[in-house]
């Protein structure tokens, strides 16, 4: 090969690797190259801060694996070992619930420790707690000896709705709610009791089985009381009673006025539907409260749901509301009664109304009247449909019994207002009120609702599936061309 010829190749090669089009891809594959690389190390140290120091965050749109502030309050609190069990079959782990009980476990690692069981391989494990048939992914939390524990199936951990064509769907997560009141359980260092009284036709423990779970989150266990074991009430005790249809005998109103003047609390809930009931009425009447028997109804559109007799109460300052405020929730209550406060003040009871109605509302004092508005002798707004009275010394301390009052029962006892989460705000803060719980906030569950896009009208329908249909791909079609024509000339 001569020289000249050499030099031609030469310059061949010379030209090849100058070129312009060689040298914009040689670029595009080390920028590719640098991703990769990039990425594959902001995988490694984000994996690394997660695993060593705990470090992550949530991107999750409904805060799924974020612990909430109670929680976090509540187990920084703990002095003492909590075992917690997770019933989970090799293959079938639930990552929901793995990442929750990790998160409790990293907020207290000196004092909480996560055991996973195999149901398969140890099928008896759960029976030393519960003679119920458990599901996969259930949770069992206990104090350090066993003595004391809750149990939590997996399908507890989520609440069911329905869809406008009445299928079955996830609702929300409320593992956390569950977790935690079981931790505050089984470190708590006194349990008293919540009893549903039974016997006059009052909404039981069955009836009311979806809240029993919230009372016993605040450290309470929960059970049905009636006239034979009436002597089972303590000090401390919570006593409800739900929309009684019948009177009591005059040995329970014995035995329950012994239970108030010994300290004891009661819960009472009455509406327009329940009848006049005496014996019930004068345990009340011992401390200077009423029960009108009348149905109030809103006038004010703006403090009602869906009906005037469906009315949403003003929550007065007071502990008992403090849920609703700080929640920023608000209660609903159907066919309500309005109740009236004790006529002459004591020094040693505190009586305060708790819920009101607008100075527009009225109460209906014939509930045999076919007549909607307010005629002459109903009572005027506002009223109230609420009250929380209790016993006091000379410097203001609790002294006594405690009475809480609320003049709708169909808050709690229907299905169509229960799950309004302010209705469970309100009776918790009654029921923390009485068992001296400060803390009045309520774990709201995880949304897992999926957000579907609504439209206003058919045309702003038809201008969105334009946009998606046509001009998006139009657009991208575009840019594309662009790109293409400029490359050509490179």
């Amino acid at each position: 090969m001569s020289n000249e010829q050499k030099n031609e190749q030469k310059q061949k090669k010379t030209s090849l690797f100058s070129s312009r089009r060689l040298r914009h891809g040689g670029f595009a594959t080390l920028l590719v190259v640098a991703v990769i690389v990039i990425t594959i190390l902001l995988n490694i140290v984000i994996s690394t801060l997660d695993n060593v120091w705990g470090l992550s965050y949530d991107l999750s749109s409904n805060r799924l694996y974020t612990i909430s502030e109670q929680t976090e309050r509540v187990v920084s609190a703990i002095d003492e070992p909590v075992h917690i069990y997770a019933l989970m079959q090799t293959g079938s782990e639930s990552q929901t619930v793995e990442n929750l009980l990790e998160n409790y476990r990293r907020l207290a690692p000196d004092y909480i420790t996560v055991t996973v069981v195999d149901p398969i391989q140890n099928p008896t494990f759960a029976q030393q707690f519960t003679s119920e048939s458990l599901s996969v992914n259930s949770v069992i939390v206990t104090n350090e000896d066993g003595s004391r524990y809750r149990v939590i199936d997996q399908y507890d951990m989520y609440e069911f709705g329905y869809t406008s064509s009445y299928q079955l769907t996830l609702r929300s997560f409320i593992g956390e709610q569950k977790l935690t009141n079981a931790i505050s359980f089984v470190t708590a260092d006194e349990i008293n009791n919540a009893y549903f009284l039974t016997g006059h036709q009052e909404a039981s423990v069955s009836d009311l089985s979806y809240l029993v779970d919230y009372i016993e989150g605040e450290n309470l266990v929960v059970d049905s009381i009636s006239l034979t074991d009436m002597d089972k009430l303590k000090q401390g005790d919570i006593l409800i009673i739900a929309a009684p249809q019948t009177d009591l005998s005059e040995d329970e109103r014995v035995a329950i006025r012994s239970f108030l003047e010994n300290g004891g609390y009661m819960l009472y809930l009455t509406d327009a539907t329940c009848p006049e009931l005496p014996g019930f009425e004068s345990l009340l009447d011992l401390y200077g409260i009423s029960v009108d028997h009348t149905l109030v109804i809103e006038g004010n559109e703006n403090a009602y749901y869906r009906s005037p007799a469906y009315i949403v109460p003003t929550a007065e300052d007071h502990a008992v509301t403090a849920g609703l405020t700080e929640n920023e929730q608000v209660a609903v209550l159907p066919y309500a009664t309005s109740l009236s406060l004790p006529a002459i003040e004591h020094d040693d009871i505190e009586a305060q109304a708790i819920l009101t109605t607008s100075a527009d509302s009225y109460a209906k004092v014939d509930l045999n009247s076919t007549v909607v508005e307010q005629e002459e002798g109903d009572l005027s707004g506002p009223l109230n449909v609420g009250i929380a009275l209790r016993e006091i010394d000379m410097d203001g301390n609790d002294a006594g019994a405690k009475i809480v009052v609320f003049g709708s029962a169909g808050f709690v006892t229907s299905s169509t207002f229960y799950g309004i989460s302010g209705n469970t705000d309100l009776l918790l803060g009654a029921i923390r009120w009485m068992n001296g719980e400060t803390d009045t906030v309520t774990i709201i569950g995880k949304n897992l609702m999926t957000n579907s896009l609504r439209f206003t009208s058919t045309a702003e329908m038809y201008a969105m599936a334009g946009v998606g249909v046509f001009l998006m791909p139009i657009v991208v079609l575009a840019a594309g061309v662009v790109v293409w024509l400029k490359r050509r000339h490179l």
